[in-house]
């Protein structure tokens, strides 16, 4: 609606853009000690600025005490926030998260990012093990392929192809290997200027919401 104020989403999404821009000027630039100095300062005052409340995340909120809709938003509010696709994190790409089918009409996840030099592992390259968490992320949406509820990483490989470049459109796509019980399997390959550069396959075990909830399971 025309004139209506931003929501706290938006602006915390316009925050998270901002303090990402930060971390990345960090590692680019050189400034002086008096520069660094006021940056200082200025950070010290926009944390204060936030206020004190604290957030609540949904599975830190005794089951008694919340209802379905209020489950479903503090669950939004979560993977705003998250690793990997955050769009709340400044610590994320963040990665934007589609499905699709691939040529022969199997469906696929499709993760997008572009990756600055905060996560550089060896020279223009991403880091290994960011990669891998990379990975991780988008393989756990090919649950959603087949209807899976909550579950749990049991295993994951990575087969490094070649270096991963920073500062370049990369392209991951997922899909269902093999699913029987609680068991799935998925593989995923990650896509650099349309070279694959690593592949990946996990291993997700289903856990019962209340497992979720408590972060236990037996994967075995």
């Amino acid at each position: 609606m025309a004139g209506s104020e931003p929501s706290a989403r938006d602006e915390g999404i316009r925050l998270a853009d901002e303090v990402r821009s930060l971390l990345v000027d960090l590692h680019a630039l050189d400034p002086s000690a008096a520069a660094l100095g006021e940056a200082v300062d200025r950070v010290a005052a926009a944390r204060d600025s936030l206020g004190d409340a604290a957030r609540l995340r949904w599975h830190e909120v005794p089951v008694d005490e919340i209802d379905d809709d209020a489950e479903a938003r503090l669950r939004v509010e979560y993977r705003d926030h998250s690793l990997f696709r955050g769009e709340r994190s400044p610590l994320a790409p963040p990665m934007a998260i589609s499905t699709s089918e691939d040529d022969a009409g199997t469906p696929i996840v499709v993760g997008e990012a572009r990756i600055d030099r905060g996560h550089e592992g060896p020279p223009g390259r991403i880091h290994g093990g960011y990669v891998a968490g990379l990975f991780d992320d988008v393989l756990s949406g090919t649950l959603g392929l087949v209807g899976g509820g909550p579950a749990f990483t049991a295993r994951l490989q990575i087969r490094y192809r070649k270096p991963t470049p920073i500062d370049v459109d990369l392209r991951f796509e997922a899909w269902v290997e093999r699913h029987s019980g609680r068991r799935l399997i998925a593989k995923a390959r990650c896509l650099a200027e349309g070279e694959v550069t690593a592949e990946a396959e996990a291993l997700f075990v289903t856990v019962t919401r209340d497992q979720e909830r408590h972060q236990g399971t037996d994967a075995t």
